[in-house]
């Protein structure tokens, strides 16, 4: 009888972890921490690759105009404060594999967009490099 207690005790744990770590909730967190201008958090969720982009946009904009904008991809993420996200008003799975997903969100009043997320330890979400004449 033992054993099939924690059986069922660990069948349980691992559907609430795959739950926690889903694409959906990680997107959240990020919508969250972004709203919350949490700058560390919403770092911590962006994927390696955004990261290294947002550094490299944020020593090229520094660089153009020195002792104006810091040269941190972290500085540059949350931008100005009057573009403050609206709330969520939805956030949908529309697929998902081992280790990439796309959600589509939409913010209170906003259009749905689609989002990119992959798995680097847990699920980070991902923007695509701007184009190279883009602003």
């Amino acid at each position: 009888m033992r054993p099939i207690l924690v059986a069922v005790v660990a069948c349980a744990l691992l559907a609430c972890a795959s739950r926690e770590g889903s694409p959906e909730l990680a997107y959240r967190a990020f919508a969250r921490a972004m709203s919350e201008r949490d700058a560390d958090r919403a770092w911590e969720l962006l994927s390696s690759d955004t990261q290294a982009w947002l550094d490299a946009r944020a020593k090229a904009v520094a660089g153009t105009a020195p002792g104006v904008v810091p040269p941190s991809g972290k500085h540059l993420l949350l931008g100005d404060a009057s573009l403050v996200p609206r709330p969520l008003a939805s956030v949908l799975v529309l697929r998902e594999s081992r280790d990439r997903a796309l959600v589509e969100a939409a913010e209170e009043g906003g259009p749905k967009r689609e989002v990119e997320l992959v798995r680097e330890g847990g699920w980070r979400v991902r923007v695509p490099e701007a184009p190279a004449n883009a602003p």
